[in-house]
């Protein structure tokens, strides 16, 4: 629940941001939705170390590494949010930020399982209700906002249809 507040609320911080100190430009949503992604992957990355004990918890007692595991993914993210940022890197980062969301969501699903007492977790199977839609969510995000290819949208004026006629 977090990281979806934290991305709505960089996002919209973001466009209030160009709204009012770059009200000559265009607001550009894809590179708003962009920043908080990134915001987004920042936070999440950062908790990999900071909640690295109650993370671990997410995955299965079998798995080795478990904290070395925590411990990438959150560098990672990080990364991901680095990538976000960069015009050169930013599709191609959106990509594996797809399918490392795609790669990470069976934690998710354990966890709610299993009850882990970490975030909405501890709700047991029930969160599945909220998280299955985020994940998707986050999913669609950044592919909307990162990954897809931006389309021109044409507009024409009165006086474009009135010389053609």
């Amino acid at each position: 629940m977090a990281a979806m507040i934290i991305l709505l609320a960089a996002f919209a911080s973001v466009i209030l941001i160009r709204h009012f100190f770059f009200s000559q430009q265009l607001i550009n949503y894809r590179l708003c939705g962009r920043i908080a992604l990134a915001a987004m992957f920042l936070f999440t990355g950062v908790s990999h170390f900071l909640l690295d004990d109650d993370m671990v918890q997410m995955l299965p007692e079998f798995v080795p590494f478990r904290y070395s595991l925590i411990y990438v993914t959150g560098i990672v993210e990080l990364f991901f949010a680095v990538g976000l940022l960069l015009p050169k890197y930013f599709r191609l980062t959106g990509i594996f930020a797809i399918v490392f969301l795609i790669c990470v969501f069976p934690s998710n699903v354990y966890a709610a399982l299993n009850s882990v007492n970490f975030g909405g977790h501890v709700n047991g199977p029930i969160y599945l209700l909220f998280r299955v839609p985020l994940q998707i969510f986050l999913i669609g995000w950044t592919w909307i906002m990162v990954v897809r290819q931006p389309t021109e949208v044409l507009v024409s004026t009165n006086s474009d249809r009135s010389q053609h006629h």
